[in-house]
């Protein structure tokens, strides 16, 4: 009994060794990029592969809203634009009854947020729900801005001075947002500016100008188009970027540009499939011109890196890249960036989300064959095994 009891020690023994001896050799992943500074900028420049491989999403449904022809309160029979707050409301601007409703966290319809109408806190063509600096909710309805306070109770409204294609608060309640191209003295160009709050134009945070010429007067906005994207990162802070370059700018909340992101990737030509099929069914808006037709020196020198970017609430930035317009069924690509900077993993992802918020994943989702929408939440069972940075 004693020589077993001793061999039995030294098993364990020689195994709790194995161990600590793998555990020590077992390094973390080195980050194989650079840092640099350009014009007092903090650059992070990644290598084309992240530092931690391929993530995938596990995620398990765990609230749905709408579909029910009955329920009128929950009904959208065009979709709807979804946001949520920092509690877990749930904002839906319902586009199809010209409303936007909330809803708590559990999926209890709670009220109306403003109505259908053209006086104080009304408004005609809801498309999303905003949060100003301070949590409340602000209704996005074309060229104007309806904010409510989070009783719901009107507060102000924010008549935009000119058209914005998207937009996010910055500081002090301005507005950050995208214009659209247009014919200029200088030609058309992609810009990102700052409106005063109280919807006037007040700086240009940046411009591009693309694939566009500077005598060109007709535009044709296609899948191939290169554009500006971004998307809020805190209550003080966005993400933005040009797609004809794979370089993101964190900028504060006046467009200050804090840090500067890059990646390594070689352009992708655009085929002359590809071309075809944009030119047949890839073309979305015709800007000053009655003629429909696309021709070749209306596309880019390749194909624009992304299209769109998403954020968390950890700071992970979220880049969409732009696939051929030949696979419309695949899945798009997801690259994960850190708030410092270091790309993190690969995704691939079969439908966008609306928000990505505390470990869920919110989308509004059509179904196919009843072609009724519903506002779905999914719990990310392994949320918390994804990495936020180099940690």
């Amino acid at each position: 009994m004693k020589i077993t009891s001793r061999m039995s020690a030294l098993v364990v023994c020689l195994n709790f060794l194995l161990v600590w001896a793998s555990a020590s050799n077992r390094q973390k992943p080195q980050w194989k990029g650079t840092i640099d500074t350009e014009n007092g900028i903090k650059v992070v420049k990644n290598p084309a592969e992240p530092l931690f491989g391929e993530f995938a999403f596990e995620l398990e449904e765990d609230l749905a809203i709408g579909g029910d022809p009955t329920k009128e309160n929950a009904y959208f029979p065009r979709g709807g634009g979804l946001s949520v707050d920092s509690e877990g409301n749930l904002y839906v601007a319902d586009s199809g009854n010209a409303r936007v409703q909330m809803f708590d966290k559990t999926g209890k319809f709670v009220r109306q947020l403003g109505r259908r109408g053209q006086g104080p806190g009304e408004y005609s063509f809801p498309s999303r729900v905003l949060f100003d600096p301070d949590g409340n909710p602000c209704v996005w309805a074309g060229s104007e801005i309806i904010c409510f306070g989070k009783d719901g109770y009107f507060k102000k409204k924010i008549q935009f001075k000119t058209f914005l294609n998207a937009s996010v608060f910055g500081t002090k309640g301005t507005i950050i947002g995208t214009t659209q191209p247009g014919r200029g003295p200088d030609g058309p160009k992609y810009t990102l500016i700052q409106l005063d709050a109280e919807g006037a134009p007040l700086r240009t945070i940046a411009e591009y100008r693309g694939e566009f010429k500077k005598s060109q007067t007709a535009i044709i906005i296609h899948a191939y188009s290169n554009r500006i994207a971004f998307e809020s990162l805190t209550t003080d802070s966005f993400v933005y970027g040009f797609s004809q370059d794979y370089r993101l700018h964190i900028a504060d909340g006046e467009g200050k540009t804090l840090l500067a992101i890059t990646c390594e990737e070689k352009p992708i030509s655009i085929t002359g499939k590809e071309k075809a099929e944009t030119k047949k069914n890839g073309v979305y808006a015709w800007i000053g011109t009655n003629d429909k037709t696309l021709n070749d020196d209306g596309f880019p020198d390749y194909r624009p890196y992304f299209r769109r970017i998403f954020t968390d609430d950890t700071g992970r930035i979220y880049i969409a890249r732009t696939g051929s317009i030949l696979e419309k069924d695949a899945p798009a690509r997801i690259d994960v960036f850190s708030k410092d900077g270091y790309f993190l993993y690969k995704m691939s992802w079969r439908t966008f989300p609306s928000v990505i918020q505390a470990g869920y994943f919110y989308q509004v989702r059509e179904d196919k064959e009843t072609n009724e929408y519903q506002i779905v939440r999914f719990r990310i069972k392994n949320w918390e095994r994804m990495k936020k940075g180099m940690e």
